[in-house]
């Protein structure tokens, strides 16, 4: 029987919050909302994808890819980068590009995205997620 290794053992996910942040930017790029939805504290999360509307709680994670399956359902994503991360105490912020095709009049937009992440039984999690003009 081979010997369990250090290096291949599994990688907890979200321990960090840039592996937090990576996994927003892989699901948010590929609009997996089931993925999003599954990276947020839905004890106290708020999500807000309309550009300038007030962001709404989601108190369970089907909620939360509710609301992401609507809006990317409007929305062809292009592009979803982060661009910076700040860390204070308790809480990571995060903010990001997101370049999309709205169609018709509203055509292809360049959006800012706001992340706020909290650290909750050993992992991070999104506390909210604002779409900003």
């Amino acid at each position: 029987m081979p010997e369990a290794r250090a290096d291949l053992r599994p990688i907890l996910r979200n321990a960090t919050p840039a592996q937090l942040f990576a996994a927003v930017e892989e699901a948010w790029s590929s609009g997996d909302a089931d993925g999003l939805a599954g990276l947020v504290d839905t004890t106290s999360v708020r999500i807000g994808l309309k550009p300038g509307g007030s962001p709404t709680a989601a108190m369970t994670r089907s909620a939360a890819a509710f609301l992401f399956q609507d809006q990317f359902r409007l929305v062809t994503t292009q592009s979803f980068q982060l661009l910076r991360m700040t860390t204070d105490t308790g809480a990571t912020t995060a903010s990001a590009r997101w370049i999309g095709d709205w169609g018709g009049s509203q055509g292809m937009r360049r959006l800012k995205v706001s992340l706020e992440a909290i650290y909750v039984g050993g992992r991070w999690y999104l506390r909210e997620v604002r779409v900003k003009s």
